[in-house]
């Protein structure tokens, strides 16, 4: 979908929250003053005792600039749209100050208007008026226009054919004007991205590296990963779909954090953060570990307004860092209050897990007045952007009425969204109100049925991967999930609902033991309801159901570790996929529905 595809830069993060006057045309005196006043307060990030000062200053600033808007400033009214674009609920605003700013012809609004409107219709039409918006901002010579226009060309959305040459002919005007992240995407274009008859792999490396050294985000991250570790670049894919040719990038750890160090010098934020991370992890032989520079570092970029930075720096004060368990030292003493700060400036900067981190603060009470609408209203920022566990908690708030109204069909539908994010958990919950009659299915339990066993061979691939970590870490949430999906599963068997509609129901207390067994094993028979519910199994089988039983858990543990190495497997592949983006950590996807045969 065309809102999965556009990457819409808003302003450059040169100046406070997004808002670079550099970029606008004849500012107004009063706008620029409120904008410094923002800067001015940002800088004020990382000192605690200045914390009411700069949230003062920051409210302060942004009722002025509101003032300007209301009186007609087009600037001020598309700032008001930026600042007011990451709140929950004022998308309503957003679009009526960006349609004023827009009006008066302020190129950044009418990019963000277009985008919003592209991106949020399904229809033709509509997508094409908002397409129209963002190629008037590119033509008017706006450079994060010409990128998004570049990315409606390369993947000919919107009515718009795709047209490489014309995506090209874009990111070369941006970067004939210095713009850093047109060069990025120039680079993919070569790289790939632009198809055979633009591939130039050694063009497009040496963008990259152009890109990286200018202090693009993604550049740098790509770049510094592939000099880390090594890689390779570009390549075609031969007959049999394998990568030939491609630029092979031997590790050299010294070139990266060469990199890294040249553009913190210059207050690069990205710069700074990657430096942060590198003093605060050491590479053998090349930086020694240094957590206090690490911790200069992240400051900086936080005052730069990085957002993995200022989200760095909030899970520092979250939970505290004490680097020698067996030491007196503390190196940051836990702090909610200036955590929740941090976060707070993530979430502001889109990054969608600090909105739920934000959430949770209002929920527990931590470093604030508890509030469970404002709780709700962070989850939901962050579960529209994609965050499963925050789906998994709007689905709870509606299920239990916390924050917001009691709402058992949008929970069933949170609950399948963070299903098919891959949460086991959302599959564990999906089947309780499928099984309950909540979701409109034809065979609810054979439904619920699939749910389950999607949850705990979600939660063995869970379980796997924390035994496997170092160090190893608690498997204790993966374990409940799992007991939890045994013993549902075994009660239905239990119950006998699997009977074609009509039929009295006809308990397979065979199957039942199978799944109640493994939920006893899992605890190693210390759960009271496990137990119990084994044992009410056993009392209604005989000697030779057993061993038929047993041998069946033997395949359903097998089945079980087959689709854990499958997962790792494809891990493994995603990890060696393309040279040209950053190595990340793969997420673990959950299984399609798989079905539950109906009992012989």
């Amino acid at each position: 979908m065309l809102q999965n595809l556009i990457a819409i830069k808003l302003a450059v993060m040169a100046s406070a929250l997004g808002l670079n006057t550099e970029e606008w045309s004849k500012p107004s005196p009063a706008m620029e003053a409120q904008v410094q006043k923002l800067e001015s307060a940002i800088k004020l990030v990382g000192k605690q005792e200045k914390a009411d000062e700069m949230q003062k200053a920051l409210n302060d600033a942004s009722a002025e600039i509101k003032k300007l808007a209301d009186s007609g400033d087009k600037d001020a009214q598309f700032a008001m749209g930026l600042l007011l674009s990451n709140q929950q609920g004022q998308m309503e605003k957003v679009v009526e100050y960006y349609t004023a700013a827009t009006s008066k012809g302020q190129l950044q609004a009418m990019n963000n208007l277009g985008y919003i409107i592209a991106a949020s219709s399904r229809e033709p039409e509509k997508q094409r008026e908002g397409v129209k918006l963002i190629k008037q901002a590119s033509d008017g010579g706006l450079n994060a226009a010409r990128r998004n226009m570049a990315q409606i060309y390369l993947n000919g959305m919107a009515g718009e054919p795709r047209d490489a040459t014309a995506a090209e002919k874009l990111l070369v005007s941006a970067s004939d004007k210095g713009d850093v992240d047109a060069n990025y995407m120039l680079s993919q274009l070569y790289l790939g991205a632009g198809g055979p008859e633009k591939q130039n792999d050694a063009k497009g490396f040496e963008l990259l590296k152009k890109a990286a050294k200018d202090g693009n985000a993604t550049a740098l991250d790509t770049l510094g990963s592939l000099y880390l570790q090594g890689g390779k670049v570009g390549g075609k894919a031969d007959a049999r779909g394998e990568k030939v040719g491609a630029i092979e990038v031997k590790s050299d750890p010294r070139a990266a954090v060469s990199q890294f160090e040249e553009l913190a010098k210059a207050n690069n934020p990205v710069g700074l953060r990657k430096m942060g991370g590198v003093y605060e992890q050491g590479i053998e032989g090349v930086v020694p570990k240094d957590f206090p520079k690490a911790v200069e570092n992240y400051v900086k970029a936080a005052q730069g307004n990085d957002a993995l930075a200022q989200f760095r720096l909030g899970s520092m004060y979250d939970t505290g860092v004490q680097l020698d368990p067996k030491s007196d030292r503390i190196e940051v003493v836990p702090n909610a209050g200036m955590a929740l700060s941090y976060y707070k400036l993530a979430a502001q900067n889109s990054m969608a897990i600090a909105s739920y981190n934000v959430g949770i603060f209002y929920e527990q009470g931590r470093g604030v007045d508890r509030d469970l609408q404002k709780a709700f209203s962070f989850y939901m920022q962050a579960a529209q952007a994609g965050v499963n566990v925050a789906m998994q908690k709007i689905g709870d708030s509606y299920i239990n009425g916390v924050g917001t109204i009691k709402d058992p069909v949008a929970a069933a539908g949170w609950y399948s969204r963070s299903a098919n994010a891959g949460l086991p958990e959302g599959w564990l919950r999906y089947g309780v109100v499928t099984e309950s009659g909540l979701v409109d299915k034809e065979n609810p339990f054979y439904a619920a049925a699939d749910c389950y066993k999607n949850a705990y061979r979600g939660a063995a691939v869970l379980n796997a991967a924390a035994k496997e970590a170092l160090p190893p870490r608690d498997a204790s949430q993966s374990d409940a999930i799992g007991l939890e999906a045994y013993l549902r599963l075994g009660s239905l068997f239990a119950r006998g609902v699997f009977v074609p509609k009509g039929e009295s129901p006809k308990p397979d207390w065979q199957r039942a033991y199978v799944f109640f067994k493994m939920a006893n094993d899992i605890t190693g028979g210390k759960n009271k309801i496990a137990a119990d519910a084994l044992a009410q199994a056993e009392t209604n089988v005989d000697a030779s159901q057993i061993k038929t039983a047993e041998a069946m858990i033997k395949t359903t543990n097998d089945e079980i570790a087959s689709y854990v190495r499958e997962v790792k497997a494809k891990a493994g592949a995603a990890d060696g996929a393309p040279a040209a983006r950053p190595v990340t950590e793969t997420s673990v996807k959950t299984p399609a529905k798989t079905g539950v045969k109906k009992p012989k």
